[in-house]
């Protein structure tokens, strides 16, 4: 079962209802205090055009009583405004707070997809898909139901049950204290059921994402799964998830299944004492049948809005065990903060230098060890090394995609830190072994839906990287549509237009991650020969799995567990007779 993801501060532990977390759900929508104010009003005259009904009721039958069967027109006509005005206030304030739900939702699912983008690539290391996802789909969904069907329910709910303690009061205070004195034992209750309501929903939260996640993860290795003849092991462990999710919202169900036939009881019992008390009331010293009427309608809306009020809890508890994680991520701090005061990269000339760098994705385990070297504005440097030996660690440091943890990298001799992430990395280009082509045209994958950029550099940069032979034969040519991730085109083709991807942006440093792994000779060829012009003045770091490829560098570093173990052109390094000349000789050797 997929686990390591991040958890939300007090996922396991807190009061039933969060009010630090109810207040900043509410401060969200400060900038919409005037929509919720208005539907509060419009939610206030609802409740009171609905609780005048059995009050007007009683005071016809107290004018039938009297009259002998008679009938008030002026009563008639206020009950039927009370009914046409409740349909229409209804109607408004459903618009209202279904709105300031969506701008709500709108609000936080813009704000978590800012902050995973601004996170390094170390949080996605511990966090897997699934578990992110949940958050910004689901969660966030629960918090729109808090707003359109939590917040204002629970404020009309309020607004209901003081309206009608105040009519029962009014109309006679005795016969309204015995309505109301199941109230202290719902309340007690109502307050058992919702911490053991929250927290069966954060379980719920747990294990929605831990679903998610290994959903993702199988989705993604469809092929392995196949290959291996996993998918009976697979199911089996999807199974024992899903197990659990079935488990824990039966559990939820047998805490409903207990409470609210429990509320059913407590409003009959009130009703029932309201009647014989009533009765005796009227037919002892004259209270007006009326009144009495009017009070058993009451005492039966009374156990309504508090039976809602209940069932409105499981929204609640459902927020804020979606909040938590949201906030969790929203008040994150990034593992990379760019400076107050960053310098402008306009003018970058592409001069690289590492200094004593090292660098590990956990702790104890350094995959850079005191690496040393330096890349001047327009040479070429690659980089080679056995599997594991840093290579592509070097990459990850250089384009701030994790915190190095010792050392200094500069960046045209000013520390990298001084740039702002997004400011430097535009005047970088990274080719990587996977490309990663997004679903729609591919022409907006090339230029990455940026407008500005003119279709004939595109064409040009595709003609570079000799992408423009099969790029004619696709339908609609640049204007065909990918499929997710590219799976409608080959691998070198997607590679070929990860090159011109890179070009089209014309970097001052171009960074080439084992590039040409997963492209054939003869296309490698091509690609080599188009290179060769297009580096000219340009500063490139190439990461290099095929030695042959990086022959014509101007220099070479050779890695060994997270050192530069030997540096220097080709020539040199095979004079020497070390690490780089046995990779050579190795690798010849297998292809013989």
């Amino acid at each position: 079962m997929p686990g390591g993801h991040e958890r939300g501060a007090g996922e396991d532990e807190g009061p039933a209802l969060d009010w630090s977390l109810t207040r900043r759900l509410l401060g969200r929508a400060r900038a919409q205090w005037a929509d919720l104010g208005l539907a509060g009003v419009l939610l206030l005259l609802i409740s009171l055009a609905e609780q005048a009904k059995p009050f007007l009721v009683g005071a016809l039958v107290d004018y039938a009583m009297a009259t002998r069967g008679g009938l008030e027109g002026s009563i008639v006509g206020l009950y039927a405004a009370c009914v046409g005005g409740v349909f229409v206030l209804q109607s408004l304030e459903t618009i209202q707070t279904q709105r300031l739900g969506l701008d709500q939702t709108l609000g936080l699912r813009r704000d978590l997809f800012r902050k995973i983008h601004a996170q390094s690539l170390r949080y996605f290391d511990k966090n897997p898909v699934g578990s992110l996802m949940t958050r910004v789909i689901y969660d966030v969904e629960t918090l729109n139901d808090f707003f359109t069907a939590g917040v204002t329910a629970v404020f009309q709910d309020l607004f209901t049950v003081g309206i009608i303690a105040a009519f029962l009061l009014l109309g006679d205070w005795r016969l309204g204290a015995v309505s109301l004195a199941m109230v202290p034992l719902l309340l007690w209750s109502t307050a058992i059921f919702r911490r053991e309501a929250r927290a069966n929903f954060r379980q719920v939260r747990r294990n929605n994402a831990a679903l998610n996640s290994f959903l993702t993860e199988n989705l993604g290795g469809m092929a392995t799964v196949q290959v291996y003849n996993r998918e009976a092991r697979n199911a089996a462990k999807f199974d024992t998830v899903n197990r659990a999710s079935l488990d824990l919202q039966l559990r939820q169900v047998r805490i409903n299944a207990f409470f609210m036939p429990l509320v059913e009881l407590l409003g009959a019992l009130s009703v029932g004492m309201v009647l014989w008390y009533g009765g005796l009331r009227h037919f002892g010293n004259g209270l007006s049948l009326g009144v009495v009427v009017s009070s058993v309608m009451y005492a039966q809306r009374l156990y309504e809005p508090l039976r809602d009020l209940t069932d409105k809890f499981g929204i609640f508890q459902s927020a804020m065990a979606s909040a938590e994680r949201v906030f969790a991520l929203l008040d994150r701090r990034e593992d990379l903060e760019d400076p107050a005061q960053p310098l402008s990269a306009a003018g970058l000339r592409g001069d690289i230098e590492f200094r004593d760098v090292g660098f590990s994705y956990e702790p104890g385990r350094p995959a850079l060890k005191g690496v040393s070297f330096r890349l001047r504005a327009g040479e070429r440097v690659a980089v080679v090394g056995p599997t594991g030996s840093g290579k592509s660690s070097l990459v990850n440091v250089l384009l701030r995609f994790y915190p190095y943890q010792e050392g200094m990298v500069l960046l045209d001799g000013l520390p990298l830190e001084s740039y702002a992430r997004a400011e430097f990395r535009r005047r970088f280009a990274l080719v990587p072994q996977d490309p990663f082509l997004f679903s729609g045209s591919l022409l907006e994958n090339l230029r990455l839906s940026d407008a500005s950029v003119p279709e004939e550099r595109v064409r040009w940069a595709c003609g570079q990287v000799g992408a423009e032979a099969f790029i004619s034969r696709l339908p609609g040519g640049y204007h065909a549509e990918l499929a997710e991730g590219g799976s409608n085109l080959s691998t070198g083709q997607k590679q070929l237009l990860s090159f011109a991807r890179a070009l089209v942006f014309d970097p001052v440093v171009l960074i080439l991650d084992e590039a040409t792994a997963s492209v054939d000779t003869a296309t490698e060829a091509e690609i080599q020969e188009a290179l060769a012009v297009l580096l000219k003045g340009r500063s490139s770091l190439t990461i290099a799995h095929r030695l042959s490829t990086v022959r014509d560098a101007d220099r070479i570093l050779v890695l060994r567990d997270g050192r530069v173990a030997e540096q220097g052109s080709h020539a040199e390094l095979m004079g020497v007779g070390g690490l780089y000349k046995s990779l050579i000789e190795l690798q010849f050797k297998e292809q013989d």
